[in-house]
């Protein structure tokens, strides 16, 4: 039987005057087993339809690295599927069971000559499923309201959320984003996702102030979620861009949990 897994925060983009955001990826992958593996691997882009990429054969134990969007380490030229592709998504069918994990780096170009905190970079393993319901325990908005006192604490910047949204199904989905917020209060976004499509948001312009809770998206149709904290400076994106400060994957649905001694 195959093995299927997916991704869906990938973004692949050099930063312009019109759109100052960058991204890159690599993808580790890992053939644990002593024979070959074949993975055939299709792409989901924002605004056009689907590619599939040559099929990789991994041989026993080996571990071969894709980067995106440039050529690949000895694994053939991707560049005509990522070149400034922007957001994108994809999913893997392998004949055996093999491990892949995306590296990825990106955020928005700021001033050439102040670089602080660039460099950022996540890394999530891909998941093995898709579903209909997808848990953050903390979706943040983070704005420090005393910027003389933050500047010289721990964190001397604000923060907010990249998210990514995989539809590898034909028809669109629907995705509904319920946010739990630290006030009591709850909140509800809708997105539409076309059918074999990517849809990529952020949540910069969504607070004027600090907020904080934990979200679930509830999609018509099995989808992928995932997500990555920024960082930017006191001062705004223009002061020295925005960067990863660290990868957010979700939870599906249902949620496991180990019960091994609950009725002690």
């Amino acid at each position: 039987m195959p093995c299927v897994s997916y991704l869906a925060n990938g973004f692949c983009h050099e930063a312009s005057g019109k759109d100052k955001r960058f991204g890159m990826s690599e993808l580790r992958f890992f053939n644990p087993l002593p024979t070959s593996a074949t993975v055939t691997m299709t792409v989901y882009y924002a605004d056009r339809d689907p590619e599939d990429l040559p099929p990789l054969t991994i041989a026993g134990h080996q571990d071969p690295l894709l980067v995106f969007p440039h050529a690949s380490y000895g694994a053939g030229d991707y560049r005509k599927f990522f070149a400034n592709c922007g957001p994108w998504g994809m999913r893997f069918v392998s004949d055996t069971p093999v491990l892949a994990d995306h590296i990825f780096s990106a955020g928005i170009q700021g001033p050439p000559g102040n670089v602080k905190y660039a460099g950022g970079v996540c890394d999530m393993l891909i998941q093995p499923r898709l579903s209909r319901l997808w848990y953050f325990a903390d979706l943040i908005r983070i704005i420090h309201k005393d910027i003389a006192q933050t500047a010289s604490g721990p964190f001397p910047y604000h923060e907010f959320e990249w998210y990514h949204i995989l539809n590898p199904n034909e028809k669109r989905a629907t995705v509904r984003l319920v946010f739990y917020r630290w006030d009591g209060k709850e909140e509800c976004r809708e997105f539409a996702v076309p059918g074999q499509r990517v849809l990529m948001f952020d949540n910069y312009d969504w607070y004027k102030q600090t907020i904080g809770g934990g979200a679930r998206f509830v999609s018509d149709l099995p989808v992928l979620v995932e997500s990555e904290r920024m960082i930017h400076g006191l001062e705004g994106l223009d002061e020295w861009g925005a960067h990863i400060h660290c990868p957010r994957p979700g939870t599906p649905a249902p949620l496991q949990w180990n019960e091994e001694g609950a009725e002690a």
